[in-house]
């Protein structure tokens, strides 16, 4: 769905203090390897940047907090400029932001209870001017620790806000526990306090866990997973990927010419961008129509880009490469992006770049949903791509790297393969 048209100006505002609040200092940077050299710029850049952050969090907490209701569309605008500013935070670094997703719903805005947590936020701040602490619930994907905060000196930081007297006794327990490890003092610290304040125990220290795992992948890149028990991997190395924005400008500005534009990338991804002429409203239909005699069928995955809204992990569109125009046509209606892909091309397209291609056992298939995996099934069998030493499982995953990360698909199943290769 797209945003109710009245909100537009305000979502430029927004738009404008959460992503462009460093723009008056491009000027100053000559190149990329000089910026990298002046650290007094750089902080001067980040300072810039953060500050116009906090001005559109801290707008988006006193409507939250207001009496009057939010509506469903002024939602799905705050939590797009929320994640903005975390992906940038994030370096828009998929593999980091994925640790942060627990697959949960995030809580209504209109419930939550922000009150403590800006105020250790505005601790932050004091303490740290320059610093750009996020508050967690206003994402729709941040579900480990309360603020998420970047700091230039010191770079990433996961804090988990405490409040209550029960919570302050079981943190001053921990602590005295970590330090000296004694069994007998736990014992009677949880006969006395009761299974109420053991059960709020565990709970914390499950938290306490999601934290120490994620800064351990993003400091490390090593760590295991304390809910699944799987060890995770990123490797140092830069792993390229191709991706299609180049294809999507095109398209974009093609559009404006006769109100459509389609385009066909790796033989198997298939777009369509149709403008605000007569043909837009139906759109879906006329690009459903095309990709069916293209060889698209029913289990071919399908999307708008205007979906990523109400998709976790999902680059926003405030996020992608695309003018400023486009993303303000493509969120309010004026645009519309239609995607699929053609499972049958993709795998021969990756037969034909040197890859295996297979379908999976059903004890293989059973293993990864045991696991709480869900690997996409092509004619019911799930498949597997590998490149002679490592394969993999088609999962839906990589589905939403192609429609919402701009991401090739043979690209994205080699960095894959590549990463895993580095484990």
């Amino acid at each position: 769905m797209t945003l109710d048209s009245a909100l537009e100006p305000l979502a430029r505002d927004l738009y404008e203090k959460a992503c462009c609040g460093s723009k008056r200092l491009l000027p100053d940077i000559r190149s990329r390897s000089e910026f990298k050299e002046d650290r007094a710029l750089q902080i001067k850049f980040y300072s810039a940047a953060h500050e116009g952050m906090r001005a559109a969090q801290n707008y988006i907490v006193q409507r939250v907090e207001s009496d009057s209701d939010l509506t469903f569309s002024e939602e799905l605008l705050y939590r797009s400029i929320a994640d903005s500013i975390a992906w940038q935070l994030l370096g828009e670094q998929l593999c980091h932001a994925r640790r942060f997703f627990l697959g949960n719903k995030q809580p209504n805005l209109k419930q939550s209870n922000f009150g403590s947590v800006v105020n250790a936020a505005n601790s932050i701040v004091e303490d740290n001017p320059d610093t750009m602490p996020l508050l967690s619930d206003l994402t729709s994907f941040i579900q480990v620790g309360d603020i998420l905060s970047f700091d230039p000196h010191k770079g990433l930081s996961i804090f988990e806000v405490k409040e209550g007297k029960v919570n302050h006794k079981i943190s001053q327990f921990l602590e005295f526990y970590s330090e000296r490890g004694c069994d007998r003092a736990l014992h009677y610290f949880l006969s006395q306090e009761g299974p109420h304040t053991a059960k709020q125990m565990q709970r914390m220290m499950r938290q306490s866990g999601r934290m120490t795992h994620v800064s351990e992948v993003m400091s490390s890149g090593v760590s295991t997973d304390p809910d699944s028990g799987q060890k995770v991997f990123i490797p140092e190395e830069f792993i390229s990927i191709s991706e299609w924005n180049d294809e999507l400008n095109a398209l974009l500005s093609r559009s404006e010419d006769k109100g459509w534009a389609l385009d066909v990338i790796e033989d198997c991804l298939f777009v369509g961008c149709y403008a605000d002429t007569p043909l837009y409203q139906g759109s879906h239909i006329a690009f459903n129509l095309w990709f069916d005699e293209c060889g698209g069928d029913a289990e071919s995955p399908r999307a708008s880009l205007i979906d990523s809204v109400r998709s976790p992990l999902a680059l926003p569109i405030f996020s992608h490469h695309i003018s400023v125009a486009n993303k303000f046509d493509l969120l309010f209606g004026r645009k519309h992006i239609c995607m699929a892909v053609s499972v049958e091309k993709l795998l021969k397209k990756c037969e034909e770049a040197g890859l295996i291609v297979r379908e999976g056992t059903n004890k293989e298939t059973s293993r990864l949903e045991q696991m709480g995996a869900k690997p996409y099934k092509y004619r019911g069998k799930s498949i597997f791509i590998g490149d002679g030493s490592k394969d993999m499982a088609l999962m839906d995953g990589i589905f939403m790297r192609i429609f919402f990360h701009g991401q090739k698909p043979v690209s994205t199943i080699r960095s894959i393969l590549s990463a895993s290769q580095s484990t």
